[in-house]
């Protein structure tokens, strides 16, 4: 009776190491087809970034409540732009992000086309506008609302883009925030967080390449 409940543990231990492994290895074979299609150096400033967004990207694939809706494009998209702002040999920024996409089954044609449009609707939209599109969003999700933070930035890009919100104080601009968070059915703070810790890399990000193009200069 003892060896038979070993042997269950030992069975069970074996799968579940195994599933670690294999999970483990197609993350692996991820970075092994990005490291293919994108054999060159990147800058150290901009490694972490890679790295960060293609494991944050494969996880999201293997989710099945997530969705890849023109938010979370626009998010990723933005992402992305912010944080390889000051990138040489600029030739090499849209072969990255192709890479990053497609190693994890991301279409990055498609990602940079539903940005754009929503990006273009955006600068013309009311509130009324705003609300419809809205609802799409809800509509097409019904039980995929899996949360990430790229659909933080994508709701934190989109409300910057609309003229109406455009005079907003921070605290108002907040509460719109707030009501789109809720809407799409994620948690307003760990939305606000997610933005404000956003908003903090990128000035820690433009301090760190002035810091760096000013030791260029005095060589």
């Amino acid at each position: 009776m003892i060896l038979a409940k070993s042997r269950g543990k030992l069975r069970s231990l074996k799968n579940y190491l195994g599933l670690a492994l294999s999970v483990r290895a197609t993350i692996s074979d991820s970075k092994s087809d990005f490291h293919k299609e994108f054999p060159y150096v990147i800058p150290p400033i901009y490694r972490k970034l890679a790295d960060e967004l293609l494991v944050e990207l494969h996880l999201l694939s293997h989710q099945k409540n997530f969705k890849n809706d023109a938010i979370f494009a626009t998010g990723l998209k933005e992402l992305f732009s912010k944080f390889t702002n000051g990138y040489k040999p600029k030739e090499h920024i849209t072969k990255l992000f192709n890479a990053i996409c497609n190693c994890n089954g991301f279409n990055p044609t498609e990602i940079n086309s539903t940005s754009e449009q929503l990006v273009n609707k955006a600068k013309s939209f009311t509130k009324d506008d705003l609300t419809a599109f809205l609802s799409t969003q809800i509509n097409e999700k019904k039980d995929r609302c899996y949360y990430s933070r790229i659909n933080a930035i994508g709701i934190y890009k989109l409300i910057k883009e609309v003229p109406s919100f455009k005079e907003y104080k921070e605290e108002d601009l907040n509460k719109e925030i707030s009501e789109i968070a809720e809407s799409l059915g994620y948690q307003y703070s760990r939305v606000e967080k997610d933005i404000s810790m956003y908003k903090s890399n990128i000035e820690k990000m433009r301090q760190a390449l002035e810091i760096i193009a000013l030791n260029l200069t005095t060589k």
